[in-house]
């Protein structure tokens, strides 16, 4: 952004010191999702209604994860019919990750650059095996899942009513791998589970 800063063209809203890597976010004022464009935000629509709930960690929050510190600046709810599941978009320095929060299991992933991805071009059926980065993995979760709300700030454009399929597959020593596959696109995240009880999260003021 050049010049004063960015304001949100439904209501005004003004917005200071936004992130470099921030491709979209919701306005708190109005409750309009803005995509970020070269000098400009422009809206894309409404963030969603995010019902309130008993959570590990939340917007805003601090988390420590073993020696790293990571803010939490994006909240995006996936419904996926038998329930729901929260990612947070999490941030330290230039580093991010995204930590998905379904049912009290929580694990932190990043995003596999596409030419390393695994060859599945649509979701693999379940108890599909591949090798990945050396390792087996075996597909243990395959399903659909529609963004239903989002707050904060993301690095990439999301919105309420996006769809995609989606796998997860099990590797050695408890590592994920997850596909993300919609309509011209995909996308793989590796990470690790992480024991709720070894997550310090500094709550926002």
């Amino acid at each position: 952004m050049t010049g004063s800063a960015p304001t949100c063209p439904n209501c005004g809203y003004g917005f200071e010191g936004l992130r470099k890597s921030t491709r979209m976010h919701d306005c708190p004022s109005c409750g309009t999702t803005l995509f970020r464009e070269t000098d400009a935000l422009a809206p894309i629509g409404d963030h969603g209604d995010m019902h309130d709930v008993a959570m590990l960690l939340g917007l805003g929050d601090t988390v420590t994860l073993g020696q790293r510190r990571y803010d939490i600046i994006g909240h995006a709810r996936f419904d996926y019919g038998r329930g729901w599941w929260d990612e947070m978009w999490a941030v330290s320095g230039d580093d991010g990750a995204w930590i998905s929060i379904d049912e009290g299991d929580v694990v932190i992933q990043r995003a596999i650059p596409d030419d390393l991805v695994p060859r599945w071009t649509e979701p693999p059926v379940l108890g599909a095996t591949f090798t990945f980065d050396g390792d087996d993995y075996r597909v243990t979760e395959q399903d659909a899942a529609t963004c239903i709300a989002i707050r904060g700030e993301f690095p990439e454009l999301m919105q309420v009513g996006d769809k995609h399929q989606f796998c997860n597959a099990t590797g050695p020593g408890g590592s994920l791998l997850s596909g993300e596959f919609w309509d011209g696109g995909r996308t793989w995240f590796v990470g690790d589970w992480l024991d709720p009880f070894e997550i310090k999260v500094e709550r926002a003021t």
